[in-house]
């Protein structure tokens, strides 16, 4: 598949959702927005989103790389919690730095797409 493709797949898997995408067009549809039939009919590949402590993984090493050492702890405590995926992501938004986050999640996701 092209970069387009996984680059699309990897926005819905980093939601947290099971997507299809369609391997003769390239198509990428969450799973809420495509029914069995459709998928049946079409050649569709299907993605789960990843497990939590390869996303976990994600999460520690964009950690690493923020270089405003306040926003890089607060960071790191939100992964402490009991729910460390809710709070970082709610942490992200709070000090500014979804865009990025998102950005670099997406881009580490579409890494593991590619080596498959």
């Amino acid at each position: 598949m092209n970069k387009e493709t996984l680059t699309a797949v990897a926005a819905i898997l980093g939601n947290g959702y099971k997507c299809y995408a369609s391997e003769s067009t390239g198509e990428v549809f969450a799973a809420e927005d495509i029914n069995l039939e459709d998928r049946k009919a079409g050649n569709f590949k299907e993605f789960v989103p990843l497990d939590g402590p390869i996303t976990f993984g994600i999460m520690e090493h964009y950690c690493a790389l923020v270089e405003d050492f306040g926003k890089q702890s607060e960071l790191m405590e939100a992964m402490m919690y009991e729910q460390p995926f809710l709070t970082f992501k709610r942490k992200v938004y709070a000090i500014g730095l979804a865009d990025e986050w998102i950005a670099y999640r997406t881009s580490k996701i579409v890494e593991i797409l590619e080596k498959g």
